[in-house]
């Protein structure tokens, strides 16, 4: 499954679960950086906020956290 099939199916079935997961990956994030951004600008909220780089890391974690969540492929 590529990353957008996998957050399809865990917004779609656990969204109280990826709401919760994503705004914890979220804070860890931010106070991980608290001085720079991953893209290496200054951390305000707002631009963590707006920043692609930021989001889609966060997006990725959140995903990889909830693995266990998503459907396994049958044994052939």
């Amino acid at each position: 499954m590529t990353l957008t099939e996998k957050l399809s199916f865990i917004q779609d079935k656990h969204f109280s679960k990826w709401i919760a997961t994503r705004r914890e990956v979220e804070a860890e994030f931010s106070e991980k950086n608290s001085m720079f951004c991953l893209c290496g600008r200054l951390a305000t909220g707002l631009h963590e906020r707006n920043c692609r780089k930021f989001n889609d890391a966060i997006t990725k974690e959140a995903v990889k956290r909830l693995d266990n969540l998503l459907p396994t492929k049958p044994k052939e």
